[in-house]
């Protein structure tokens, strides 16, 4: 133990709620210390108290019993202690704002500035504001979080990832030497999730103190000490999950690897190969979007968060929508929730056009027909779970008075919520508010249900839950679109919808090209043109110069060598994500084969070889992937020949 004072020292402390039942123990007499630079891990299952602990550490709730002591007077270490929880409000406020970075999970940023004036919010407040100085270091603070670009952007036209990235921004304006964050990874595309990571890395390196919540075990070797909360009660991590975990990055990258080898041996007959799976028959598609565009405008300038999208979806489906922060993903639930207004296009959802209608119509036929999770729950504070989760069907007049109450209770205890009904959603964990949202999305039952991130707040365990309830509700055909940076999720899904730049990318490219990064996709998919074939059409002649590399969008194609006796030999039937022409442009030569659409036709998208080539120059994964198919293909070829 270092004869250094903590920069934290918690004794004793213990935090209970008043509920209708009686008090609530949310913190049980936990003593801690917390050592400066270090960069301290707090685990735990939703619900367990973790949030409630960082309360009691930046005050923003006062504890019941105990004493938090702070050791970090003047931006360092000091030996005399100050006692946060006896300090009055204006001392409490100088405090935080000379020694505390807050990182929330709802960022809290103010809508009508931009984000350069909400980073210099702090140093206002405290009357440290310096025009010139205080504007340049929240420049190079929003560069440090890779946010420079957007910065005269006002919060609505940004993504949830890239506010999360001005809140972190925000925090670190004052320098302070105790910064503490609540999941500030949680609904973050994974590229960026580790930018932040990474630099509070950095900051733990300066010297920076940071105690940060998580449910990412996968973080967990990379802390310099962690704790874990079970039911209010603190403690090192269960051995069994203190080793380290294989990124989900990994993951990800090994299945993909698995899908590419599948496609590069694929023998059977092209009728042996069942159908894909289809949605159930429905009189009309659950929702059209056609040429849907959305500019934003402000001082700085315009800005395309979509740009000419086109999709159908059919009632049934339980479908992903992914891509990097700042791709248009909330926006495209917005456009079809009727939330906001699309600048062109037209918007058909359950066979109606959402924007004819008036805004209280809307608001009405949404209240009926969807149910929308958002990312930070919108509980009303007044009212216990059970009521907010009544209040859609008394705004809609839906079910009889006095069902109400029990189908609200059904709601709860299918999200694990049951013995949490008549508490207020302050004492309640996040995680847990985020189940009272889904139970309130339900609760007209919808025939759409939109999700913003629904899992991005909860342990592995409740995620589980809330995705089976999706998949069986799916089942029951119902349309569920979620928002994700979860890679494990797109696995469940029916469909995967990715955006880039505001604009989908053809899932017949992500299946094809999975190693490209969402540009890449994007650019393979303004390229490739789409050519239909006629059953037993001929697409590619064995000995001709190879132009594109062909990928499979729907039906089949038949793989086949021609012998000289004027005999042929099948050796593949490729399917919808598969591809052919790899041999040729990356070995060199001409067709080795015939290629022509089975007995069901084929549509294939075809992709120049000089897009390919400057594609896979730029991405060393893929090229490796595919000259490993090569190689497997042509020797595949040889060998067929050889046994002729």
């Amino acid at each position: 133990m270092s004869n250094q004072n903590p920069i934290i020292q918690m004794r004793d402390v213990v935090k209970a709620y008043a509920t209708g039942e009686g008090p609530f123990l949310a913190l049980k007499d936990v003593t801690i210390e917390i050592e400066p630079g270090e960069f301290l891990g707090i685990t735990g299952k939703s619900g367990a108290g973790k949030t409630t602990l960082l309360n009691m550490i930046s005050r923003v709730s006062d504890l019941t019993s105990g004493e938090v002591l702070f050791f970090g007077g003047n931006n360092g270490s000091s030996t005399s202690a100050v006692p946060i929880h006896t300090l009055d409000e204006d001392n409490l406020a100088l405090w935080r704002g000379e020694n505390l970075g807050i990182i929330y999970q709802s960022f809290e940023l103010m809508p009508s500035l931009n984000l350069v004036d909400n980073v210099m919010l702090p140093p206002d407040f405290l009357g440290g504001y310096h025009p010139t100085g205080s504007k340049t270091k929240a420049l190079k603070l929003l560069e440090l979080v890779d946010i420079l670009e957007h910065a005269y952007k006002i919060p609505a036209h940004i993504s949830g990832g890239q506010k999360q990235r001005v809140a972190i921004a925000r925090a670190l304006i004052n320098d302070p030497p105790l910064i503490i964050a609540d999941e500030p990874t949680g609904n973050l595309d994974s590229v960026t999730a580790e930018t932040i990571f990474q630099i509070f890395e950095k900051l733990v390196d300066q010297g920076k103190t940071i105690v940060m919540v998580t449910h990412d075990e996968s973080l967990a070797p990379r802390f310099s000490r962690r704790l874990h909360i079970v039911d209010g009660v603190v403690g090192d991590p269960p051995k069994n999950g203190s080793g380290p975990i294989t990124p989900v990055t990994a993951q990800v990258a090994q299945s993909e690897d698995q899908e590419l080898e599948v496609a590069a041996d694929s023998p059977e007959p092209c009728d042996e190969i069942a159908p894909v799976r289809e949605a159930p028959q429905q009189k009309h598609p659950a929702i059209i979007l056609n040429g849907v565009d959305k500019i934003y405008e402000n001082a700085a300038g315009k800005f395309v968060a979509l740009k000419n999208v086109s999709m159908q979806l059919s009632y049934g489906q339980f479908i992903s929508i992914v891509g990097k922060s700042g791709c248009g993903k909330s926006t495209l639930l917005n456009m079809i929730t009727g939330i906001d207004h699309p600048t062109a296009g037209e918007v058909i959802v359950g066979n109606e056009r959402i924007y004819e209608m008036t805004e209280s119509q809307r608001a009405l036929w949404r209240g009926k027909n969807m149910g929308v999770v958002f990312q930070f729950f919108q509980l009303l504070p007044t009212l216990t779970l059970l009521e907010n989760t009544m209040l859609p069907m008394d705004y809609c007049k839906v079910y009889a008075f006095h069902e109400r109450p029990d189908r609200a209770m059904e709601l709860l205890k299918m999200v694990g919520l049951e013995e949490h009904a008549h508490k207020l959603p302050a004492s309640v964990s996040s995680g847990q508010q985020q189940g009272a949202a889904i139970a309130r999305a339900l609760a007209t039952d919808p025939s759409i249900i939109l999700a913003d991130e629904p899992t991005g707040n909860l342990d592995s365990r409740s995620a589980e839950n809330i995705l089976s309830i999706f998949e069986q509700l799916a089942a029951q055909g119902k349309t569920i679109l979620i928002v994700t940076h979860d890679p494990s999720i797109t696995q469940r899904t029916d469909q995967t919808i990715i955006l880039s730049d505001g604009e989908i990318i053809d899932q017949t490219v992500a299946r094809a090209l999975p190693f490209l990064s969402h540009p890449q996709m994007l650019a393979a998919t303004q390229k490739a043109k789409r050519q239909e074939f006629a059953p037993g059409a001929t697409i590619l002649s064995q000995g001709d110069s190879v132009e594109h590399f062909c990928m499979i969008v729907s039906g089949q194609v038949e793989i086949v060598v021609d012998f000289e006796q004027s005999n042929e030999m099948s050796l593949a039937c490729l399917g919808p994500g598969q591809f052919f022409g790899e041999v040729e442009l990356t070995q060199g030569g001409e067709s080795i084969a015939s290629v022509r659409s089975a007995k069901r036709g084929a549509e294939v998208a075809l992709l120049p070889k000089d897009t390919f080539y400057k594609l896979i120059d730029g991405s060393p994964l893929t090229r490796s992937a595919l000259q490993e198919i090569a190689v497997t293909r042509a020797a595949e070829n040889q060998r067929r020949r050889k046994s002729d």
